[in-house]
């Protein structure tokens, strides 16, 4: 019985609480309906309020899009009180008796006229220009992709970031605007008057002058851009690579195929080619020599850079004066809108930016990088710097095994200031300067002899441009841009011989000096000029005036070279681009230069052309002649780093040299996959080495060329030698990419050779870079606020010379052997965290983990005493399994 009734008293208290939670759930209920209903009423007051501003104002305060034209609506006055619940309601309201009403598209609200065809009548074409900016600092962004779907018509901002086109006369234009490391943007232009011009600010939500869907972001890192060779890589998304201490775009550079990818340098090897073959602009003035830190880092800091063009050959009339590739740079003119200081520590170096707006029109940004292994050494720069050494023994030429002990530090600055007048026009300074400086003393025995050898070596670069750039009309764009640039390099060697036979101990002292200086004056003018929707010309004019002066000593008392130089070259071009057939997209052109030296015209015809079938392939092609009017030669038997020199060609001792470029490639598309994939062929011509008999020769005695009471330096045996060279191969590049990861495999099979009359009798020999094979696999994945990568490298062995004899009629015969292949994987970890207004990303990679054993660089001397005879050779390793941490901060 109590148990019924403890049963029933239950039931009675759960209806009672049931009872209780339905009238709380209906309470709630009433008061979120009504108050929903009483927050969705808004009551707007204007007073002579211009609807451009009233529009701004009400999607702002109600949430929702809206898109108009902001000149056009200004003209109109809004007065009274407004009150609605819904966007519908309030801009029905506001845009009564004006002449416009509110569509609806693509979730956005559009404001057109309600008679659309008065606007248009008699009207045959509206011209429409454009402006990319990045939404947050304002930079303006050049070389952005716009893609008109409608008239199947494909365009590129200028430098400036801005495009012209005009189209017949129409209500909407649909638009597509792409920039690698920015969300795409696909917007309807709303045409209301013959000349419109618009604001794209890539990555905001919110665009006042036309709607936008922003598509999912997928993490792209390399685009190929439509022309033959063509490419640009994102320098933001490579920061979370794995890198030797901070992110390097030329590393990033020698991820792409048909680029050598050599861990001891900086340089780029392109399709065979040497680096000094390749033009490397940055902010319109030239740069000379790329390497810090004994190839470790490139000399461009990437915390300045902006935007990377990369053309692997078959560049257009646009560019000149190299055999190889183009490298163009555009530094950044820095945040207009607030301060913005970002920079890093490793274990090598350390380096601050700092973006300065004294006003939306003029902004500075500075920037300086530093190593500190003179002050500090970390067991990576120990590892760096120790160069070790193995030996090859041979029983009729014995080696000696040399151990270097380097000292090194670097430096680096650069500074930008930006005058933006308007958004038509723009004027900046761009500087840039920095040094290196080495030091080492290598030590060698073998059997009786003891070798002794000291360095010292600085080099520099450095630069200087002045730029204008004006939009005159809708169809109209200049460019004027003066420049000053030069290297620098100084060496000097000290060795000493020590060789003991029985009881007598005998010395010799060689000292060698070798100082290399080149200066680069420049100013060009390039223009662009639109013809109707699909066709256009490019033409300017370039003017550049070098000098250079080289030497080699052998000790006080002789030289091998004293030679110096100068000369003034003439350019101009002319290129024609159409897309007047459809899918077809063609670059004529041609290039003239005038050279003083050899009181020659040199005639550069250029052609490209790009075919697109569908969305999903296109085909390429481009061929040209090149020609190059300074260029490096490489010495035989130098020792040390940086042994290269830079010549001026004179049509005599140094002859100009030439080039011929054939490409024939297709791009495939597959949703988030792409091929691509090149076949190239290319010769080169005027091609030069420096052949001398070295001082540690017998025959080679400095004091036996004196004659007696003449104290004047004499000169020993040398001869620039010159050559030809071919080079084939394909490169490939796959590529998958999604919103958190991307990855490509990038694969070149190449064979590089040159000949030359003076070596082996003219017969075919590898260029230095020449390799096989090259694979090259990058990965990136980012999961919230972690990121991790990893790299895998491999590639077939450079050519070295093995052994060499040079004669005293400056013949030689080489001997060349090939390094083991080169394997490396690296991984990489990095974490973003935000601590109030400071943003953080900390980070290690691990360079080589599988700690494969792999070698960078050979060179060898030859000694040939009355004493005794041997070679000396070193091998210079890469590194072994290397951990780097960094941590980096932007406010």
């Amino acid at each position: 019985m109590k148990l019924l009734m403890e049963t029933k008293s239950g039931s009675n208290q759960r209806k009672s609480s049931d009872k209780y939670f339905i009238f709380l759930f209906l309470c709630l209920f009433f008061i979120f309906h009504f108050s929903s209903g009483f927050a969705q009423s808004s009551s707007f007051s204007f007073s002579q309020t211009n609807l451009s501003d009233a529009l701004v104002q009400v999607s702002q305060t109600m949430n929702f899009k809206v898109a108009f034209d902001s000149k056009a609506l200004a003209k109109h006055q809004v007065s009274g009180t407004f009150q609605a619940k819904t966007p519908e309601e309030i801009l029905t309201g506001l845009l009564k008796n004006t002449g416009y009403i509110a569509e609806k598209k693509f979730g956005n609200y559009l404001i057109i006229p309600t008679s659309p065809e008065k606007v248009v009548q008699n009207l045959t074409f509206y011209r429409i220009s454009g402006l990319v900016t990045d939404r947050i600092s304002g930079e303006q962004l050049p070389h952005a992709g716009i893609f008109l779907p409608g008239q199947n018509l494909f365009l590129t901002s200028s430098t400036n970031g801005t495009f012209t086109f005009r189209i017949p006369a129409a209500k909407s234009v649909q638009i597509r605007i792409q920039y690698i490391g920015y969300q795409a943007v696909d917007s309807t232009l709303i045409l209301s008057d013959t000349t419109v011009v618009f604001t794209f600010r890539m990555k905001q939500k919110n665009m006042e002058l036309a709607p936008f869907q922003v598509r999912k972001v997928r993490l792209k890192m390399i685009d190929q851009n439509k022309e033959a060779s063509h490419s640009t890589i994102n320098p933001v998304g490579f920061v979370n690579l794995p890198n030797m201490g901070e992110t390097d775009i030329f590393r990033t550079i020698q991820m792409l195929p048909g680029v050598g990818y050599a861990e001891g340098s900086s340089g780029l090897n392109i399709r065979g080619g040497t680096p000094d073959q390749n033009l490397v602009l940055f902010d319109g003035f030239t740069l000379y020599n790329l390497d810090h830190f004994f190839g470790t880092f490139s000399s461009i800091n990437p915390n300045v850079v902006k935007d990377i063009q990369i053309y692997k050959g078959g560049f257009d009339s646009r560019y000149g004066e190299r055999l190889s590739g183009i490298i163009d740079i555009t530094g950044k003119t820095g945040n207009k809108y607030s301060p913005k200081i970002y920079g890093g520590l490793n274990l090598i170096s350390g380096n601050l930016t700092a973006e300065l707006p004294f006003s939306e029109k003029l902004t500075l940004v500075v920037a300086g990088r530093r190593s500190y292994a003179d002050i500090y050494s970390s067991y990576l720069v120990d590892a760096m710097l120790e160069n070790q050494v193995d030996a090859t023994n041979s029983p009729s030429r014995p080696s000696s095994i040399v151990q270097l002990k380097p000292g090194f530090y670097f430096y680096d600055y650069n500074a930008k200031l930006t005058f933006s007048k308007s958004e038509q026009e723009k004027m900046s300074v761009s500087v840039f300067g920095g040094k290196d400086f080495l030091a080492s003393v290598g030590e060698g025995k073998i059997k009786q002899s003891y070798s002794k050898t000291s360095n010292d070596a600085n080099w520099g670069n450095y630069g200087f441009s002045l730029s204008w750039i004006r939009q005159w009309r809708e169809n109209f764009f200049s460019n004027l841009q003066v420049g000053y640039s030069g290297y620098q390099n100084q060496y000097s060697e000290q060795t000493e011989v020590t060789t003991q036979k029985g009881k007598k101990i005998t010395t010799d002292l060689f000292d060698t000096y070798e100082q290399n200086e080149l200066n680069d004056f420049s100013a060009s003018l390039r223009n662009e000029f639109a013809i109707g929707l699909k066709n256009s010309l490019d033409f300017g004019f370039q003017t550049k005036y070098n000098e250079f002066t080289y030497l080699k000593n052998a000790g006080t008392d002789a030289y091998y070279s004293d030679i110096a130089n100068s000369s003034l070259l003439y350019s101009t071009f002319l290129q024609f681009n159409t897309q007047r057939i459809k899918n077809l997209t063609v670059k004529l052109g041609g290039r003239i230069n005038g050279y003083n030296l050899s009181e020659k015209l040199y005639y550069e015809p250029r052609l490209s052309a790009n075919y697109r079938i569908g969305d999903w392939a296109n085909l390429k092609v481009a061929t040209g002649r090149y020609y190059q009017f300074l260029s490096k030669v490489a010495p035989t038997q130098s020792y040390g780093y940086n042994r290269d020199f830079w010549v001026i060609a004179d049509d005599d001792n140094h002859p100009v040299l030439s080039s011929d470029h054939f490409i024939a490639g297709t791009t495939l598309t597959y949703n988030r996959l792409s091929l691509d994939a090149e076949f190239y062929y290319k010769t080169s011509n005027g091609l030069q080495l420096f052949l001398y008999i070295p001082p540690f020769q017998k025959n080679v005695d400095p004091s036996k060329f004196i004659p007696p009471g003449q104290a004047k330096k004499i000169q020993l045996p040398s001869k620039f030698i010159t050559g030809a060279g071919s080079a084939t191969g394909i490169d490939l590049l796959l590529k998958y990419e999604s919103s958190r990861f991307t990855s490509w495999i990038a694969y070149s099979q190449s064979k590089a050779v040159r000949n030359f009359a003076e070596i082996n009798h003219n017969e075919d020999i590898p260029a230095p870079f020449d390799k096989a094979r090259e694979f090259k696999w990058a990965n990136l994945l980012t999961l919230g606020k972690w990121s991790f990568s990893g790299t895998w490298i491999y590639s077939t062995g450079q050519p070295y010379v093995q052994n060499q004899t040079v004669d005293k009629t400056l013949t030689a015969v080489f001997t060349y052997n090939r390094l083991p292949d080169f394997k490396r994987l690296d991984l990489a970890a990095n974490y973003n965290l935000q601590i109030q207004k400071v943003r953080i990303k900390l980070g290690m990679s691990v360079i080589n983990v599988l700690n494969q054993e792999n070698y960078n660089d050979i060179y060898s001397r030859d000694f040939n005493f009355d004493t005794t005879t041997f070679n000396e050779t070193t091998y210079v390793r890469s590194l072994g399994i290397s951990p780097n941490f960094f941590i980096s901060f932007q406010y």
